[in-house]
C-alpha cells in the first residue's frame, strides 16, 4: 500500500510539474512571442498592437484565426503580427510598447504598410491621459512614417469594449470617446488614414470570447473592415 501510495504521490506531483511548465510556456510566449507570419506575395504588411492584434480571443487557433492570419487570407499579402498583450502605448502605462523589442524589430521589417492599433490598455482609468496619448502617439506614429520604405501607414480605433468598468478594466466610454477624437486628430495632423473599428464592432457582444478580445467571427469583421482599405 505504502508503494502504491508513494508511486501514486510521485505520479500527481509530475503531471502537477508538467502542468506548471506548460502554463508557464504559455504565459511567456504571450509576454514575448515570435511574430506570428503569414506569408503571402511581395506586399508586406506589419500590425503594431496590443493583446487584440495579438490574438488572445482565439488563442488556441491564432495561426489561423486572429484578424492578421486573415487579413493575409483576404489580400494575399505577406501580414506579420508584432502583437504583444497588455501592452500600452502611454509611456507611464503598466507595458509600453516602445519599451519592447518588438517595437524596433517591427520598425527594422521596411514595410509596404503598417497597421497600428494601441489604446484600449490606455484607457483604463489609472492610465488615460489625453493629452499625453495625443502627443506620444503622434511621435510613435512618425517613427513609422519616416521609415526609408515610406510605408502606407493606417491608424485603427480599437473595437467597442463589452465588460463592466470596474475602476481598472479598460474604458468602453472612453475608448468610444476621447480615445476615438484623439486618433482621428493625430491621423488629421500626420495626412494618414483612420480605421475604425469601434463603429463596425458596435452592437455585436457575440464577435468577443470575453468582452475584449474578438472571437474567430470578429477578428473576420475586423479583418474585412481592414482589407477594403488595404487592398
Amino acid at each position: 500500500m505504502k508503494k502504491f501510495l508513494l508511486t501514486l504521490v510521485i505520479i500527481v506531483l509530475s503531471l502537477v510539474l508538467v502542468a506548471g511548465i506548460f502554463i508557464g510556456v504559455m504565459i511567456y510566449s504571450m509576454g514575448n512571442p515570435t511574430p506570428l507570419i503569414s506569408e503571402g506575395d511581395g506586399t508586406k504588411v506589419v500590425c503594431v498592437g496590443d493583446s487584440i492584434t495579438y490574438g488572445q480571443g482565439v488563442l488556441g487557433s491564432r495561426r489561423t484565426d486572429s484578424f492578421t492570419a486573415i487579413l493575409s487570407s483576404l489580400t494575399g499579402y505577406t501580414v506579420k503580427n508584432y502583437g504583444l498583450c497588455n501592452r500600452t502605448l502611454l509611456s507611464d502605462g503598466n507595458f509600453p510598447y516602445t519599451e519592447e523589442h518588438h517595437y524596433a524589430d517591427s520598425l527594422a521589417e521596411e514595410a509596404d504598410v503598417y497597421i497600428i492599433m494601441l489604446g484600449s490598455n490606455d484607457s483604463k482609468p489609472q492610465y488615460w491621459d489625453k493629452e499625453q496619448f495625443v502627443s506620444e502617439y503622434t511621435e510613435f506614429i512618425k517613427s513609422y512614417l519616416e521609415l526609408d520604405s515610406a510605408p502606407t501607414v493606417y491608424v485603427m480605433v480599437p473595437p467597442r469594449v463589452y465588460i463592466e468598468q470596474d475602476g481598472g478594466n479598460c474604458d468602453d466610454a472612453t475608448v468610444g470617446g476621447e480615445l476615438t477624437d484623439a486618433i482621428s486628430e493625430i491621423a488629421e495632423e500626420l495626412s494618414i488614414e483612420v480605421i475604425d473599428l469601434y463603429s463596425i464592432t458596435t452592437g455585436h457582444p457575440e464577435w468577443f470570447s470575453d468582452g475584449l478580445h474578438p472571437n474567430k467571427e470578429g477578428n473576420r469583421a475586423i479583418a474585412e473592415e481592414i482589407a477594403k482599405h488595404i487592398k
